[in-house]
């Protein structure tokens, strides 16, 4: 595939939980549950999600930097304007498309401390590394730190190895994210997952008596702070010379709005926070941190 043609693979740290709220109830320990992948059940950031924030986070970029001298509504009015050559509005379609997040490496507890984990599948997908291992459901595979057998993952307890094929080199951002990461059997990850997020429980305060209203308690879920995401930006490359790798631009720009202002809900409530770091695939690996 031609290198100009590939997405950019961008990572973030969740730095809060993150709650992205599925607009609905389901059986189980939460009221207000997270949005996920149906084949899988795994949770994940939708892909609209992370363009509304960027877009919006990329109007205020452009509001404080690009329409200086203004009043705050033509500031805003000016940030829009320009914002739309890029991401469309009602009458045309913007020239990036943005993918679901997905969760690359999640923080389990466990008696060695924390664990990331992950599957042969997701290394393969975004660092594109082949592991041979055997579908084993009672062992993990070492691919960074040390941890000891018997390793326990929430209430499930597994042999550790190593990889026969050699160490897996991480990108350098996420490298030093994760201290100790484990490859699970591919069945187990998504019950792993859902065992081991966050719950929260709330109540509603009554406006006149100033304490909890009578039956408004109700549990959140919330994917947990430490999660390493992967999601994909790519470019229409069909639009205008001037707009070509844009999308490197616009995520140096709106990284510092995701860990002050962050995505989802239940901002807040201390949620949402993100840090960002991307990999160009035509030029190796880059930060995008300010």
């Amino acid at each position: 595939m031609d290198e100009d043609l590939k997405p950019e693979k961008v990572y973030a740290r969740a730095l809060d939980p993150i709650h992205i709220g599925a607009g609905g109830y389901r059986l189980g320990r939460a009221d207000n549950t997270i949005v996920r992948e149906p084949s899988t059940d795994v949770p994940k950031i939708p892909g609209t999600s992370i363009a509304g924030v960027i877009r919006e986070f990329y109007t205020i970029h452009l509001a404080e930097k690009k329409c200086e001298g203004k009043s705050d509504k033509e500031k805003r009015r000016c940030a829009e304007e320009k914002a739309k050559s890029i991401f469309g509005d009602e009458n045309k379609k913007g020239i990036l498309r943005f993918y679901d997040g997905q969760i690359i490496f999640f923080p389990v507890s466990s008696i060695q401390g924390t664990v990331w984990i992950t599957t042969k599948e997701l290394l393969k997908y975004w660092f594109g590394k082949e592991i041979e291992i055997p579908e084993n459901e009672n062992r993990v595979y070492t691919i960074k730190g040390d941890p000891k057998e018997p390793l326990n993952l929430g209430w499930l307890l597994f042999e550790v190895e190593s990889p026969k094929n050699g160490e897996v080199k991480l990108p350098k951002e996420i490298k030093g994210w994760i201290k100790e990461a484990v490859i699970v059997p591919e069945k187990l990850f998504s019950p792993i997952i859902n065992d081991n997020l966050e719950v929260r429980t709330s109540v509603r305060i009554d406006s006149e008596t100033g304490t909890a209203a009578e039956g408004a308690l109700f549990t959140y879920e919330a994917i947990p702070r430490g999660t390493i995401f992967g999601f994909e930006i790519a470019e229409d490359k069909q639009s205008k010379d001037e707009n070509q790798k844009i999308a490197k631009k616009i995520l140096k720009a709106i990284s510092p709005y995701f860990e002050y202002l962050g995505v989802g809900g239940m901002a807040t409530r201390g949620f949402g926070r993100l840090e960002l770091a991307v990999k160009h695939s035509s030029r190796g690996t880059r930060d995008v941190k300010p």
